[in-house]
């Protein structure tokens, strides 16, 4: 589980919260200013898409770089895009 704070908000999640909040949901487009993406159920989802999904946040709340740090404590692999 990480803890942690966005916009005043205290947030514990788990992998598992991460993996059911993207597991109907079609990943977007990796294209343009998107440059991170992990890999889930062997779907490549744009980080911050996930991180909203699972917190509710809208994406402008948080940078890329939270989400970056949030899905790496989680034990994912960020790649970037080549």
């Amino acid at each position: 589980m990480v803890k942690f704070t966005i916009r005043g908000k205290v947030y514990n999640i788990t992998r598992e919260d991460v993996i059911n909040a993207v597991k109907d949901v079609e990943p977007e487009p990796i294209i343009g200013k998107r440059k991170y993406y992990v890999e889930i159920n062997g779907r490549q989802y744009p980080i911050k898409q996930v991180i909203s999904l699972v917190t509710g946040l809208p994406r402008i709340a948080f940078t890329a770089m939270d989400a970056y740090r949030i899905l790496t404590k989680l034990g994912f692999e960020i790649k970037e895009v080549k």
